[in-house]
């Protein structure tokens, strides 16, 4: 293979490996290296994105490989949290070990990897309990961006332009993760699916070798509802009483 092409290579492996570190195991990091604290998360919010985000999720990022057919898949834990405005953290849990082994041999392969319901449920047990990865990260910035809040970078790209909201987010690493500098990822969502939403993937890295180059790869991702974690708030009187009535009704 000639240089370049080598080049070109290392660096693809690079993004894909950095865009699936949250909950992969063969990230690219030594046990040698001391723990960093969580990366600072913040979130801002345009527009007006659907009402119903609140809760967990594991969102599948399918990265389309260059040559031929050949997917990365990068699964990503969010939890996003509604109080005066929804707030997105990134969780670094990894995968309960049955998902991890089909994911990282999915990913051996150049295959999508797609969870199951069993799969989901089974995340939804363990997610309390998950073992931390670390990501290297310093920072994550992400953005909810409802499709009335769109600035021109979303409403002139054809993979954003028809969305119903987007998530950007921004990474930046630690200077121990080098060369990788910092990663930019967004989830244009165009559509309810399978009980979360579905869209368009982009992820781009940028890598200091020796000069920052950035990369960047696109795919599909879904956006799954993780059942079984933090449970709604218990109801009040009016709303255990309205709950009866319905009952009544259907009987």
């Amino acid at each position: 293979m000639p240089r370049p092409m080598r080049a070109l290579a290392w660096l693809i492996a690079l993004v894909v490996s950095a865009a699936s570190l949250p909950v992969a195991a063969e990230d690219t990091t030594t046990t040698t290296q001391p723990p960093l604290p969580p990366p600072a998360q913040k979130t801002v919010v345009r527009g007006t994105p659907p009402k119903d985000l609140a809760g967990r999720w594991l969102a599948v990022g399918w990265i389309e490989l260059p040559s031929g057919g050949r997917v990365r898949t990068a699964p990503t834990l969010w939890e996003i949290k509604q109080d005066d405005q929804l707030a997105l953290t990134v969780y670094f849990g990894v995968l309960p070990p049955a998902q991890q082994k089909e994911l990282n041999d999915a990913n051996t392969a150049e295959k999508r990897w797609q969870p199951s319901p069993a799969d989901i449920a089974q995340l939804a047990a363990a997610w309390d309990t998950l073992p931390m990865s670390d990501p290297r990260l310093v920072s994550i910035d992400s953005e909810i961006v409802g499709h009335d809040g769109f600035d021109q970078s979303f409403s002139s790209d054809a993979k954003t332009r028809d969305a119903v909201w987007v998530v950007r987010q921004l990474e930046q690493f630690h200077p121990s993760a080098s060369p990788t500098i910092k990663t930019i990822n967004v989830y244009a969502a165009l559509e309810p699916r399978e009980g979360g939403w579905f869209g368009n993937f982009t992820t781009a890295t940028v890598a200091a070798v020796p000069l920052p180059i950035p990369i960047t790869l696109n795919g599909t991702f879904q956006l799954y509802r993780v059942v079984g974690g933090t449970p709604p708030p218990p109801r009040g009187l009016l709303g255990r009483l309205m709950d009866f009535l319905q009952g009544c009704g259907r009987r």
